[in-house]
C-alpha cells in the first residue's frame, strides 16, 4: 500500500512539474506578446515611398553660415534586378542573409542565436537582421539597439514582405546599400571601384563588392585593400558552402587580379572641402557611437536624413590655409624644376586647445575627390624631432628633470638586437658636450633626447605621449615602438598632423587634453538635437609641467631652430621636425590661443633638398596663424602657481653659479631659469674648476715653472668622462677640460732659482775674478747673453 502511494505521489509530482512549466511558458509567451504588441503599436506607418525618398543635410560653420549641402542622391544609379549578375546576387545572399528566399521577413533561428549570444555575453553583441530588416532600418527606423526598435523592425519587415516580392525587396536593397566614397547602390559602386557597369562584373569583383557594405571604410578596396581582399575570400567561401560556386571557381576568383579604376577627380561642390570631408567622417562615428547606427546607416542618415550639422570651422582661417598650401612659392622648388622633380605635398591643422575645436584643416595642396585622401588626418608620417617634447621631455620634467638639467651630448651606443649596436648622431654630425635640457630642445640635439629617454624609460615616455593625445603608437608585434629610437620620432606607423596638433594643444592648454572635434551638434529634420557633442578631456600633466615645457619651446623660436617665428606678434612655443634625408619636415607650435601643425613631404616618402622644418613649414605656419590671430591684440602664457624663478644657474652644471662660472673661457655661463617649486638647485656648481697653467706649454703648472709663465684658468670638469665615437669624434667642449699632464719642460732641477744659483751665479763669480785681471774691462760679449750659444743661453731660451 505504501509503495503504491509513493508511486502515485511521484507521478503526481512529475505531472505537476510539466503543468507548471507549460503554464510558465504560456505566461512568458503571453507577456512577451503583450510587450511585442505594445512596441509595434508605436511603429512608424509602413510607407512604400520612404524606400526611395531622401532629404538634404546641411553643414554650418562656427557662425551658422551654410558651407555644404549633402544630397541623398549623390552618385546613385538605380539598376533593374534583371541586370544584376547571378553571382553578385548570390554573393550578397551568402554573406548577408542565406535564408533570404525562405523567411517571411525575419529569421527566427538567427534571432534565437543572437539572443543566446547576448544572454551569454551580456549586452548586444550579434546582429540577426535579414536583408528585409536591413532595408527597413535604412528606410524607417533608427538603429537604437533596443528591444522596442527590434520589435518594430521585425513587424515592419513582415509588412514589407506582404507588399513586395522577394525580387522587388532585393532590388530595393541593392539600389540603396552604401559602399563608401559617396556611392549608393551596386551600379554606382561597380563604376566607382571597377569602372564598369554592374552587368560586366566577374565573380571576383562581385565577391569583393558584396563584402564592402558591412563596413564601407574598413573594407574599402581603396583605403584598405588587404581588408577588402580578406573579406572577398570570406564571401567566396560562403558561396562555395551554399553550392553557388565550386571550390575550383572560388580558388580561381581568389587568385584573380583586382583592377581598381581609381577614384575620379570629382571635386567637392562645397566650401572648406577637406574640413567638410572630415566632418562627414566624424558625424558617421558620432551617429554610430551615440545612436547605435551601423556605418552604412550613418552615411544614409547624412545623405538622406535632412540633418543640420553645426561645426567649428573658422572660414577665414580655413581659406587662408587653403591658399597658403596651394601656393607653389611656399615650397622648396618650382612646380617642376629642371630635373623634373615634382613639388611635395602638405597638410595643415589649426586647433583651439581649450575646446578641442578644429578651426581649419587642409589635407593637401588641392582637393581632388570627395571623401578622398585627407593628409591632415589620414597621412601617418614620421614626426622627427617634433616628437621629442611629446615622448621625451614632458615626461622628463614631470619626473624631476628641469630645464637646467645637464646631459652630456657625447658619443654613446645602445644594443639594438641581433648583436648590433645603435649610435645616435646629431643632425650637425658633432657632439656639443654638456648641454641643458633647454638648449637640447632649442638646438634639437638628438643624443641628449635619447639619453634622457633612456633614463626616463621608453614605456614611461610612451605613456606620456598617449596621455598628451598620441594614439597611433604600435606597442606589440615584431615591429613596435618600444625602442629608444622613438625619442627621435622614429616610429612604426607614424603620426598624423591632426594627432600631433592635438598633443601640442594639450601643452598649450596647461596640461589638459581635449579631444579634437569638428562637430558642435547635430539636429534632425524636425529640430530635435540628436547629438550635443562634448569632446572627452582629461588631465595629462600638471599646469606647472606644461608651463616649463612651453617656456623651453619658446627658446626654439627665440634662439633655436625656429627663429623665423621670433617676430610673431604673440608668444610662440614650438618645435621643428626633420626626418632622415628630409623626407618629412614639420613645424608644430602654439600660442596661448591656438595650436597648429604644418607638414611637408611626398606621399611616397622621398628625399627633399633645400627644405627644413624651421623654413618652409614655419613660414606657412606663420601665414596661417597670422590670420587666426587677427583681432587678438595681446596674449601671453600665464605662469601658474608653483613656479619659482627666474633663478641664475650655470649652463654647464645646472647648479647655482660660483665665481668661476663667470670666468669660463667661453664667457659668462650664467642663465636665468624657471623651476617647478622643489626642483630648483641648492648646490653650487661642481663643474667649473680652476687650475694653474704654464702658459708656454698649456699644461698644468709645477713648482718648477717660472711665476711669470703661470696663470689661473677656469675649466670644466665632467661628472663622468666621455668616450670617443668609433670614428674618433669627441665632444666640442672637451677642449675646455683641464690638461691632465704637468708641464714637461720645466723639470726638477730647472726651477728658475736653481738655474740662477747653479749657473748664473757661478758664471758671475768667474766674471768678477776675470775682471780684476783685465783692468775692469766690461765686455758684454764676454758675458753670455740671450743671443749666445752656451749652455746658460739654452736655459734662457727654454725658460722663455
Amino acid at each position: 500500500m505504501t509503495k503504491r502511494r509513493k508511486k502515485k505521489r511521484g507521478i503526481i509530482s512529475f505531472k505537476g512539474i510539466i503543468i507548471a512549466v507549460i503554464i510558465l511558458v504560456l505566461i512568458i509567451f503571453g507577456t512577451g506578446m503583450g510587450v511585442f504588441f505594445s512596441y509595434v503599436k508605436d511603429a512608424p506607418e509602413f510607407d512604400p515611398v520612404k524606400l526611395r525618398a531622401s532629404e538634404t543635410s546641411f553643414v554650418y560653420d562656427e557662425d551658422g553660415q551654410i558651407i555644404a549641402e549633402l544630397h541623398g542622391e549623390q552618385n546613385r544609379v538605380p539598376v533593374n534586378i534583371e541586370k544584376v549578375p547571378e553571382h553578385l546576387k548570390n554573393a550578397f545572399i551568402a554573406i548577408e542573409d542565406q535564408a533570404f528566399y525562405k523567411h517571411r521577413g525575419i529569421n527566427i533561428r538567427s534571432i534565437l542565436g543572437a539572443a543566446i549570444t547576448d544572454i551569454v555575453h551580456g549586452g548586444y553583441h550579434r546582429g540577426a537582421s535579414t536583408i528585409t530588416q536591413q532595408l527597413i532600418k535604412n528606410s524607417f527606423l533608427s538603429s537604437d539597439k533596443t528591444l522596442k526598435r527590434k520589435a518594430q523592425e521585425a513587424w515592419l519587415a513582415i509588412q514589407l514582405e506582404r507588399h513586395y516580392t522577394k525580387e522587388q525587396i532585393f532590388e530595393f536593397y541593392l539600389n540603396q546599400i552604401y559602399f563608401g566614397h559617396a556611392s549608393y547602390g551596386v551600379e554606382s559602386a561597380a563604376q566607382t571601384f571597377f569602372g564598369k557597369s554592374v552587368e560586366e562584373l566577374n565573380l571576383a569583383e562581385s565577391a569583393m563588392l558584396a563584402g564592402v557594405p558591412k563596413s564601407p571604410s574598413f573594407y574599402s578596396p581603396y583605403l584598405n585593400f588587404e581588408n577588402a581582399k580578406g573579406r572577398q575570400e570570406i564571401v567566396l567561401n560562403a558561396m562555395t558552402d551554399l553550392g553557388y560556386i565550386t571550390k575550383e571557381e572560388a580558388e580561381k576568383a581568389k587568385k584573380e587580379e583586382i583592377n581598381l579604376v581609381g577614384l575620379k577627380n570629382a571635386k567637392a561642390d562645397y566650401k572648406a572641402p577637406f574640413f567638410t570631408d572630415y566632418v562627414i567622417l566624424e558625424v558617421v562615428e558620432l551617429l554610430q557611437k551615440e545612436l547605435g547606427l551601423s556605418e552604412e546607416q550613418a552615411y544614409d542618415k547624412i545623405y538622406r536624413g535632412g540633418l543640420r550639422i553645426y561645426t567649428t570651422v573658422d572660414l577665414n582661417v580655413q581659406k587662408t590655409a587653403e591658399n597658403v598650401l596651394a601656393d607653389p612659392n611656399n615650397y622648396p622648388y618650382t612646380a617642376n624644376d629642371k630635373n623634373e622633380n615634382p613639388q611635395p605635398q602638405a597638410a595643415a591643422v589649426v586647433i583651439e586647445p581649450q575646446t578641442g575645436h578644429i578651426k581649419a584643416m587642409v589635407g593637401g595642396r588641392e582637393h581632388l575627390q570627395k571623401l578622398g585622401f585627407n593628409r591632415a588626418h589620414q597621412a601617418y608620417r614620421q614626426p622627427g624631432s617634433a616628437f621629442k617634447p611629446i615622448v621625451v621631455y614632458t615626461g622628463a620634467i614631470d619626473m624631476g628633470f628641469t630645464a637646467a638639467s645637464v646631459v652630456d651630448d657625447s658619443p654613446v651606443s645602445y644594443r639594438a638586437g641581433d648583436g648590433k649596436w645603435w649610435s645616435p648622431e646629431n643632425y650637425t654630425r658633432d657632439f656639443k658636450g654638456l648641454t641643458t635640457i633647454r638648449k637640447a630642445i632649442a638646438d634639437s640635439v638628438n643624443v641628449v633626447a635619447v639619453k634622457v629617454l633612456d633614463t626616463l624609460g621608453v614605456d614611461r615616455g610612451i605613456d606620456y605621449a598617449q596621455k598628451l593625445g598620441i594614439k597611433s603608437l604600435v606597442l606589440s608585434g615584431d615591429r613596435n615602438d618600444r625602442q629608444l629610437s622613438i625619442a627621435l620620432g622614429g616610429i612604426t606607423k607614424g603620426v598624423t598632423p591632426l594627432e600631433l596638433a592635438s598633443a601640442y594643444g594639450t601643452l598649450a592648454n596647461e596640461g589638459v587634453h581635449v579631444e579634437p572635434t569638428a562637430v558642435l551638434k547635430i539636429i534632425d529634420k524636425s529640430g530635435k538635437v540628436l547629438i550635443d557633442n562634448k569632446p572627452e578631456q582629461w588631465s595629462a600633466v600638471s599646469s606647472q609641467v606644461a608651463y616649463i615645457i612651453t617656456d623651453m619651446l619658446r627658446s626654439v623660436v627665440t634662439e633655436g631652430t625656429g627663429t623665423r617665428l621670433a617676430s610673431f606678434p604673440v608668444p610662440v612655443a614650438g618645435k621643428t621636425g626633420t626626418t632622415t634625408d628630409n623626407k618629412d619636415v614639420w613645424f608644430a607650435g602654439y600660442t596661448p590661443n591656438y595650436a597648429a601643425v604644418v607638414w611637408i613631404g611626398h606621399d611616397e616618402p622621398t628625399p627633399m633638398k633645400n627644405v627644413a622644418g624651421g623654413y618652409q613649414p614655419a613660414l606657412m605656419w606663420k601665414a596661417i596663424m597670422t590670420e587666426a590671430h587677427k583681432g587678438i591684440s595681446s596674449s601671453k602664457f600665464e605662469r601658474p602657481g608653483g613656479i619659482v624663478g627666474p633663478i641664475p644657474v650655470c649652463r654647464d652644471s645646472g647648479q647655482l653659479p660660483t665665481e668661476l662660472c663667470y670666468k669660463d673661457q667661453r664667457g659668462n655661463r650664467i642663465r636665468n631659469e624657471y623651476f617647478i617649486k622643489g626642483t630648483e638647485p641648492t648646490a653650487t656648481c661642481s663643474v667649473h674648476i680652476e687650475e694653474m697653467i704654464d702658459t708656454s706649454t698649456g699644461l698644468l703648472a709645477t713648482p718648477y715653472c717660472p711665476e711669470e709663465l703661470v696663470e689661473p684658468r677656469v675649466f670644466i670638469q665632467r661628472p663622468e668622462p666621455y668616450k670617443a665615437s668609433s670614428s674618433g669624434k669627441i665632444p666640442l667642449d672637451a677642449k675646455y677640460e683641464p690638461p691632465t699632464s704637468p708641464c714637461d719642460v720645466h723639470l726638477h732641477g730647472q726651477h728658475q732659482d736653481d738655474w740662477y744659483d747653479e749657473e748664473v751665479g757661478s758664471d758671475f763669480e768667474d766674471y768678477e775674478s776675470q775682471g780684476e785681471g783685465n783692468n775692469g774691462n766690461n765686455n758684454d760679449d764676454d758675458f753670455p747673453d740671450n743671443n749666445g750659444n752656451d749652455e746658460s743661453d739654452n736655459h734662457n731660451v727654454n725658460l722663455n
